[in-house]
């Protein structure tokens, strides 16, 4: 379920960041070929006559007011560059617990290569997470599949699929063990992330806008599985017209 993925200050540094990161190793059975030009070539083909999606909730999402409001602009930019977009949500439900019993599955398999000793000085978060993972079942395993297989069709209507990156403002780090782990503790404030995680599509996050408070607002380009090369381009024709905004240091 983990995915490797580059941060990086503009879109053609994540391109080329992917030629690096994409080749395929022996080690990895899952690894894919490259694409035979390379991340960076059709970067400026525009997005004119696109079929996008917009789904500012997934359908289950509660949004902060301010990133609703800034991620309805970016989308109605996007329309301007000649996008053709839908409202539309693409029909599944909330795969929170998915997600996280996948992951606390790994804490647990994780876990028992440890020593009792090594287990007694671990992060708090993480022995709990190790917990939780003991009790995952065949059926969270099946339910992954059934929401690749909803998401894969959904995709075959459209060429890319937008959202809001988070549902809420930027908050304070805390300390690890600062609450019970659930689900909703650990992933409930990123929403829009994980069913991507999950389904294995390309997706990428990029600012739009701020809070009143100065916050960063992002938001989030998803395409169909293997089809990097079309969220790349949406982000570039995006960037090109609201560039990313460095702050003063």
């Amino acid at each position: 379920m983990s995915h490797l993925g580059p941060h990086t200050m503009s879109v053609a540094d994540a391109a080329l960041m992917l030629d690096v990161l994409a080749g395929p190793d022996a080690r990895d059975w899952t690894a894919l070929p490259p694409p035979p030009a390379g991340w960076l070539a059709d970067l400026d083909a525009g997005i004119a006559g696109l079929r996008v999606a917009f789904s500012p909730t997934l359908g289950y999402a509660a949004v902060h007011p301010e990133i609703a409001t800034a991620v309805e602009q970016a989308v109605e930019d996007l329309a301007d560059l000649g996008a053709r977009v839908d409202p539309v949500d693409p029909g599944i439900a909330d795969p929170l617990e998915i997600t996280t019993g996948l992951w606390f599955t790994g804490s647990w398999t994780l876990w028992n290569m440890l020593t009792p000793e090594q287990q007694e000085v671990t992060d708090p978060d993480f022995a709990a997470q190790a917990a939780l993972g003991a009790e995952l079942t065949s059926l969270d395993v099946q339910r992954r599949i059934e929401l690749g297989s909803q998401l894969r069709q959904f995709m075959e209507r459209y060429d890319l699929l937008v959202t809001p990156s988070v549902a809420v403002p930027a908050f304070a780090a805390r300390a690890a063990g600062h609450s019970p782990m659930t689900p909703e503790s650990m992933l409930g404030w990123t929403p829009f992330s994980y069913p991507f995680n999950l389904s294995q599509q390309p997706a990428l996050t990029m600012p739009c806008s701020t809070t009143r408070a100065g916050l960063p607002i992002g938001v989030q380009f998803v395409g169909p599985m293997f089809a990097d090369a079309v969220v790349l381009r949406a982000a570039t024709a995006y960037s090109q017209l609201h560039p990313v905004p460095r702050p003063p240091i």
